[in-house]
């Protein structure tokens, strides 16, 4: 399961619609601190995340998530619209698998989404699941 944080609702409207055709299963939240009360509810293999976000900012988000001990197993995602590599480089010290620069190619999206799933076999028909 994925968790898709951006404040955006374009955004995660796009995202929603590759990954969900997909057959991935999306929730969303539209800023840092709903996307962590998430998070924390439930459990998801991927967090893809947004930087510029009211309420709490992105990178916040990333460090709260890696202070949980079930963040240290979590792939986190940055997708941001900052491409300059001091973003990239705070995005992976706040503890960031990857950073990706939006906007993203659906087929690295579902890629992602596939790369950091538990369980294979469920989500799609490829044998690769969310």
């Amino acid at each position: 399961m994925c968790l898709f944080v951006d404040d955006s609702s374009a955004v995660r409207a796009y995202h929603a619609s590759i990954l969900e055709e997909d057959g991935h299963q999306v929730e969303f939240a539209d800023n840092g601190y709903e996307g962590l009360e998430k998070f924390c509810a439930a459990d998801y293999d991927v967090v893809l995340v947004d930087i510029n976000m009211p309420r709490m900012h992105g990178y916040d988000m990333v460090r709260a998530i890696r202070s949980n001990e079930r963040g240290q197993k979590v792939g986190i995602v940055v997708v941001s619209t900052e491409a300059d590599s001091k973003d990239m480089v705070e995005g992976y010290k706040a503890g960031a698998d990857l950073y990706m620069v939006k906007p993203v190619k659906p087929e690295e999206l579902k890629r992602v989404c596939i790369m950091f799933s538990r369980t294979k076999g469920e989500g799609n028909d490829t044998g690769e699941g969310a």
